[in-house]
């Protein structure tokens, strides 16, 4: 029995801390206590604070309705996004019935639901599952000539993230170089007529973007980036870049596969990774850095149809189900790999200790603007949140703490008796009692 117990716990910890559910369960970050806040407000602030941010409102929009019925359950305001991924996986799903019969339409949606990228996004409080989603559906309705669906997905997914012009700018360039689909153009270039309004905003926050965080493209990134991309890969460890450029080959073969599958129009699926990655990679490099790897997360949705295409386009029967099964294998294996690796600052858990003994007079002072989000996301009595500033520095607006609380620098310490609590990027904290 006792054996039995401890086969039991170690496969709920295995499941709990060495699979992607820990992604769900882990502490929030940066990004995701910005989501929240941002999606607390009525509707109407969301969209006037979305004008100061580079993100379109949809999500944001999404977010706060679906408050409503999550409160502030980590758990429950991350399965948001991964309701979209359920529904990516769908759409990718009857894609692949356009695409293949039999058994084979399974392939793709085990290939999209586990891919590193896609699964990891549909457990973050973002909008990058979402935004991954209406890529999927965009495709699918372009695939089938839906112009309708098309043009709903496509819109969707421009008011989900600003760089879904680029999908449709890549699916104009396919259609203007297929005779047979010119006739289509106008049709595919239609969505950007409803985000006009929003055009102008975008152009205002990129030229504000040129206080950015943003790295450099390097030779590195660029001959790894298809495999970057597909696995959600970013520096850490830093040993697997020459795995992910041994990848980004082995996804460029199944490309190349595709492409030559005539029948099944496998370049449609090339267009949305290759133009694309050629404008912001050349900017990257020639201007200034604009690549991140989860704003071109709609790439990943591109490569895991092109290399399905690739996949089934090989004619032997034993060789195309053995390599389906060993990129399926690959693939689950690599997500228990890169798990831990993915941990956040947990700065839950210390908060549960400060919550405990801290009463309503009590500040919380973030030694730097880093960790204001998380501790003002955690903390209990959230208007009681501030950045210690005692020189009173300019906060970086891509920090993202401007947005959603415009005056939380404080330069000095409250006047006796109080007590606050210091809390530090990686999550410590010292208490200072004043008498």
């Amino acid at each position: 029995m006792n054996s039995l117990w401890s086969l039991v716990v170690g496969l709920l910890n295995f499941l709990t801390y060495q699979t992607p559910i820990f992604y769900l369960t882990q502490s929030v970050w940066r990004d995701e206590a910005f989501s929240y806040f941002m999606a607390k407000p009525s509707i109407f602030r969301i969209i006037i604070n979305t004008a100061n941010d580079f993100n379109p409102p949809l999500y944001y929009l999404l977010l706060h309705l679906w408050i409503y019925l999550a409160g502030q359950s980590d758990i429950l305001l991350r399965l948001l996004s991964f309701l979209f991924h359920l529904t990516g996986t769908y759409f990718a799903f009857l894609l692949s019935r356009h695409l293949t019969s039999k058994k084979q339409p399974y392939y793709l949606a085990f290939f999209y639901l586990f891919n590193p990228m896609l699964i990891y996004y549909a457990f973050e409080m973002r909008m990058y599952s979402l935004y991954a989603l209406m890529a999927t559906a965009a495709i699918y309705y372009f695939y089938i000539k839906n112009w309708k669906g098309y043009i709903i997905a496509s819109i969707l997914g421009l008011y989900s993230h600003s760089f879904f012009i680029l999908v449709i700018l890549s699916l104009v360039v396919y259609n203007f170089f297929h005779i047979k689909t010119r006739r289509y153009l106008l049709k595919t270039l239609s969505p950007i007529l409803f985000f006009l309004p929003w055009i102008p905003i975008l152009a205002v926050q990129f030229i504000k973007s040129k206080e950015s965080w943003l790295y450099p493209v390097d030779l590195q990134l660029i001959k790894s980036v298809l495999g970057n991309l597909f696995t959600a890969y970013e520096g850490t460890p830093g040993s697997l870049w020459q795995y992910t450029f041994l990848l980004s080959l082995a996804i460029l073969f199944f490309l190349i596969l595709g492409v030559m599958n005539k029948k099944l129009k496998g370049d449609i699926f090339i267009y949305p990774i290759v133009i694309p990655l050629l404008i912001v990679l050349s900017y990257s490099v020639g201007k200034r850095p604009i690549y991140v790897n989860r704003y071109m997360i709609f790439v990943t949705v591109f490569e895991v149809i092109a290399v399905f295409i690739g996949i089934i386009s090989i004619k032997n029967k034993t060789v195309r189900k053995s390599v389906a099964f060993v990129w399926m294998l690959l693939i689950i294996l690599f997500n228990i790999y890169i798990t831990p690796f993915r941990k956040k600052t947990d700065f839950k858990t210390i908060f549960n200790e400060i919550n405990y003994i801290a009463n309503e007079n009590d500040e919380v002072y973030a030694l730097t603007p880093i960790g204001f989000l998380e501790s003002a996301y955690y903390y209990k009595y959230p208007n009681k949140t501030f950045v210690y500033n005692p020189q009173n520095i300019h906060i970086p607006n891509y920090i993202g703490v401007n947005v959603v609380f415009p005056n939380i620098s404080k330069t000095d310490f409250p006047l006796p008796p109080s007590r606050v609590f210091m809390v530090k990027d990686d999550a410590s904290f010292e208490l200072l009692i004043q008498q």
